[in-house]
């Protein structure tokens, strides 16, 4: 996931972009990104999936990560970085506070 998910995303072509005015500008990768966010949901739902054993691979770094994605414009990417992160929430009790305080300082 780390390497196909996480990228510097490119320089905004409005940098006043408001994603309730404006009209977001689509990835060009997004058939290649949906499917990769696709799999990870898909593992992250499964019943076999151990939090304990993924931990080592989900931790703050990647968190941090996936909250810097929600400055893409495409809202598709957006729409499922929101669910990513609310599944990685429910299952990571441990890193729950992290996910908040980050939340109020990247939003707030």
């Amino acid at each position: 996931v780390d390497a196909n998910i996480f990228r510097t995303l490119p320089p905004s072509d409005n940098p006043d972009f408001d994603p309730e005015e404006d009209d977001p500008t689509l990835e060009a990768s997004w058939p290649h990104l949906q499917i990769v966010y696709e799999f990870f949901l898909r593992f992250l739902e499964s019943a076999e999936f151990q939090p304990s054993v993924a931990k080592k691979h989900i931790d703050q770094k990647f968190v941090l990560q996936l909250l810097e994605l929600f400055d893409s414009e495409d809202p598709r990417e957006r729409d499922f970085l929101k669910t990513v992160l609310h599944r990685i929430y429910g299952k990571f009790l441990g890193l729950r506070a992290y996910i908040r305080k980050h939340i109020n300082h990247i939003f707030l």
